[in-house]
């Protein structure tokens, strides 16, 4: 089955119905052509059909009384639906068969919305690379570290799972503040003295 169909609307064969295969489909008076017509006025080899990407094309094959579509002469145009082609004395009808190709095809709903989804997912890839390109460029410095986390409210000590709570090779003990809050105390550097001589007790504030 075809694509498109030509209803021969007046000679010898008015009333039939052709459906060319596709591809190149030649039409005249010669026996050669795919379809024969011997009206007066057809040329041996008067006009070729192509069926490309932007639709069905008719050219003129150098004809001596040329191509006429809807009443217009013309070397190559495209058909569309329900166009009368003039041969001489013939008079053909165009018509397609399936899904319309071409421009026809572009007009739907759905190429709309395929244009739109293709579109989105450009522009969140896009979204994402300028995101990961600043987010590498930039450091947080402790400043703004401080400022992010004034933002969050204090943790509760007992709520604190162990493995979080400052170690002892860290330099840094902790004492209660009010409200049973965690509070980290650093612990003064130890100040080394004259030789012989052990280093002064430190004490640690908050402990008795």
């Amino acid at each position: 089955m075809g694509i498109y169909q030509l209803i021969i609307e007046s000679g010898q064969r008015a009333g039939q119905c052709v459906q060319p295969p596709g591809g190149n489909y030649t039409i005249g008076r010669d026996t050669g052509n795919d379809l024969q017509l011997v009206e007066d006025g057809v040329s041996g080899r008067h006009c070729e059909l192509r069926v490309t990407r932007a639709g069905v094309m008719v050219r003129d094959s150098r004809s001596t009384n040329g191509v006429y579509v809807n009443s217009q002469r013309v070397e190559e145009v495209r058909l569309h639906r329900d166009d009368v082609i003039e041969l001489g004395g013939a008079r053909l009808r165009f018509e397609f068969l399936v899904a319309v190709p071409g421009e026809y095809r572009r007009r739907t709903p759905l190429f709309w919305i395929s244009v739109a989804l293709v579109a989105a997912t450009f522009a969140v890839e896009f979204c994402a690379m300028g995101i990961a390109v600043w987010t590498r460029r930039h450091r947080i410095t402790p400043e703004e570290s401080a400022a992010i986390l004034r933002c969050f409210p204090p943790v509760p000590a007992d709520a604190l799972p162990d493995a979080l709570l400052p170690r002892s090779k860290t330099n840094v003990t902790t004492d209660a503040g009010p409200a049973g809050l965690l509070l980290p105390v650093l612990a003064p550097p130890a100040i080394p003295g004259p030789p012989g001589m052990s280093a002064p007790p430190t004490s640690t504030p908050g402990v008795r």
